[in-house]
């Protein structure tokens, strides 16, 4: 018999969000639900912007594809409510950098991001301002390098490890954050 619930769980496994770049010709305005910016350098490989993994041990490195760092904030859209992951590259983030500096972090940033050439390709520009804090109240920040590590595919045991014990006590299997679980042998 189903278990019927009036709303989703809080923390779905597989959880993730969209990745959204500055689209061409309308502006992005959201507000960042994140403290932090957080960014990697990384390739584009087979139409899929991929992680770099450092120049001594990263494939794409080794077949000469070239990297550029890219920065992620989670944000909701404010046309939508939809939380997505706002991607950037490092000169776009400047304007983020100069609003942490002014405002301690990243969370409550109203931002449009706009390509005045209306090229796919033109250059970013981003306006921030704070959000008026009296009439928004945001959602809990969600985990992006763990949903980056689970859209990507790779491990991430050292950010969202979550060891799950039995009746006893006992550590039986490991969530990674990448929508994995392994089972832990007994000792």
């Amino acid at each position: 018999m189903p278990q019927w619930t009036t709303e989703p769980p809080k923390n779905p496994s597989g959880y993730t969000l969209r990745i959204l770049r500055t689209p061409a010709t309308k502006p992005l305005t959201a507000i960042v639900t994140t403290t932090d910016v957080l960014g990697c350098n990384t390739h584009y490989v087979n139409h899929r912007t991929l992680p770099c993994e450092g120049s001594e041990t990263c494939p794409f490195c080794a077949e000469g594809h070239s990297w550029r760092w890219h920065g992620y904030l989670a944000a909701m859209l404010t046309d939508s409510l939809e939380h997505i992951l706002f991607e950037f590259t490092a000169t776009a983030s400047l304007t983020f950098a100069n609003y942490q500096q002014l405002h301690e972090n990243m969370r409550g940033c109203l931002f449009k991001a706009s390509r005045p050439s209306g090229r796919t390709n033109g250059r970013v520009v981003i306006q921030a301002r704070p959000a008026d804090e009296q009439r928004t109240r945001l959602p809990e920040p969600p985990d992006v390098k763990a949903i980056l590590c689970h859209i990507w595919n790779i491990q991430n045991t050292l950010a969202t490890e979550r060891h799950i014990p039995d009746r006893l006590g006992n550590i039986i299997s490991i969530e990674t954050g990448n929508g994995k679980q392994t089972s832990k042998p007994p000792h």
